[in-house]
């Protein structure tokens, strides 16, 4: 009743009617987007494309690249042809459990333009700061993309070796 009393005791209409209709249209609105978005994240367990920060889901079917060290042994000779993943040559040099950051390597690598030897020098000193600098190191840049088909294709292209003797830049990649 209070509500319906002016300051004088006089009875008036209310200025807070029509506040509280818009309020309740507002909550109403805001509780339905929220309502949406739980049930929404709730049936795709957090992530749905394409509203997704992680390149995986919110990028998927774009093109990518990566970095692969191989160990070559002293006797393997080394072909600058690209190959696929089944045809690498050497074994396997894991980069991480040398202390060296896969995502820095893959960035240092795929995203440079202009290879001189001041980029070489950078990536030798990068990979010989692990335990490494009496081995042989090929670095292969791999990148993939997804054919109107279906399938993947993947190619791996070496771009430095790296020995105790100094490095070599592919003769092919652009300086």
């Amino acid at each position: 009743m209070a509500d319906w009393l002016s300051d004088s005791g006089n009875l008036h209409t209310p200025v807070s009617m029509k506040g509280t209709s818009a309020t309740k249209k507002a909550r109403n609105t805001i509780s339905a987007v929220l309502v949406v978005y739980v049930l929404t994240v709730a049936l795709n367990l957090g992530e749905f494309w394409p509203f997704s920060i992680f390149p995986m889901f919110s990028q998927g079917g774009n093109p990518w690249s990566r970095v692969l060290v191989r160990e070559m042994p002293p006797e393997e000779s080394i072909s600058w042809d690209a190959v696929g993943l089944d045809d690498l040559p050497g074994i396997p040099f894991g980069v991480a459990s040398k202390g060296i950051d896969p995502i820095d390597l893959a960035n240092f690598v795929s995203k440079t333009q202009r290879w001189d030897s001041i980029r070489v020098r950078a990536l030798s000193i990068m990979l010989f700061a692990s335990d490494a600098p009496d081995r042989r190191l090929l670095v292969f840049r791999v990148q993939a993309q997804l054919l109107d088909g279906g399938e993947v294709e993947i190619e791996a292209t070496p771009y430095v070796l790296i020995a105790p003797g100094g490095a070599l830049l592919n003769p092919i990649i652009q300086r």
